[in-house]
């Protein structure tokens, strides 16, 4: 095994168009690492595998295609990106935010002190946070996002069986859960110190702007702009900068 990593993703359609634009400002930026993307056409600079259809509510394909896909590569890291996503500059060693551990997801809300109850993504945070209890997982109890994460070769099956065995779990209950729910929930039983892996520890590396305060600005203009904590990040996922990222790119 080449202690070496890679991106990876899966996309079709419109969003082949994003990742095209991803590739491209990582390539600008300076990074030469490979992309293998899994997709329904071919997309420059990348190593493309076929992707068949593939349902996208709840994200749980990112799961799927990570066992039947990146299993297969000889690659000791996996980096995954949403296609919605920007290098602004080379990141400094990416696999630093693993801190000893084979999977890194940041971890950006903490639900154990939660005293007012809302939903996120259609389920309550409060069955959440008691879900994740019950299943093991110690206090605090974090949600993540999907957009940006980290695993090794060797625990691909480990965490695959922990997100589904707790998916399957929250389905019984009556909950249908996001995969980010799955990776967090995975995240937390396999690291010792979760808390390590809290989005503000790594913004460096990379953030997301789900506010939109840069949905109308082409990476090149955030560079600088060392006073956002959003622009200080080296990869930037663009959640609501679908239009914009796809005309970009034709």
């Amino acid at each position: 095994m080449n202690p070496r990593f890679c991106f990876w993703s899966v996309c079709d359609g419109p969003y082949t168009a994003m990742m095209a634009n991803c590739v491209q400002t990582a390539r600008f930026a300076g990074v030469f690492k490979e992309f293998h993307i899994l997709t329904d056409r071919v997309i420059t600079h990348c190593e493309c595998y076929d992707a068949y259809d593939f349902a996208k509510a709840s994200g749980l394909f990112k799961l799927h295609y990570l066992k039947v896909g990146m299993e297969r590569l000889n690659f000791e890291y996996f980096v995954w990106l949403d296609a919605d996503t920007v290098f602004i500059r080379k990141p400094r060693d990416i696999l630093s935010t693993l801190s000893r551990s084979p999977i890194h997801v940041p971890l950006d809300r903490n639900l154990s002190d939660l005293e007012e109850d809302f939903e996120w993504k259609g389920v309550s945070l409060f069955a959440l946070r008691d879900l994740m209890r019950s299943a093991g997982v110690r206090d605090p109890v974090y949600l993540c996002q999907s957009a940006f994460w980290i695993i090794h070769h060797d625990v691909i099956k480990m965490v695959y069986d922990l997100a589904f065995g707790f998916w399957h779990d929250a389905r019984e209950k009556g909950l249908t859960l996001d995969v980010a729910v799955a990776l967090a929930y995975a995240m937390q039983i396999m690291c010792a110190d979760p808390e390590k892996h809290q989005i503000t520890n790594h913004l460096h590396i990379w953030a997301s702007d789900d506010l939109g305060h840069f949905q109308h600005q082409l990476p090149s203009s955030l560079v600088g702009l060392a006073s956002d904590h959003v622009a200080r990040c080296a990869i930037m996922h663009l959640p609501n900068s679908k239009q914009l990222l796809t005309g970009r790119t034709g």
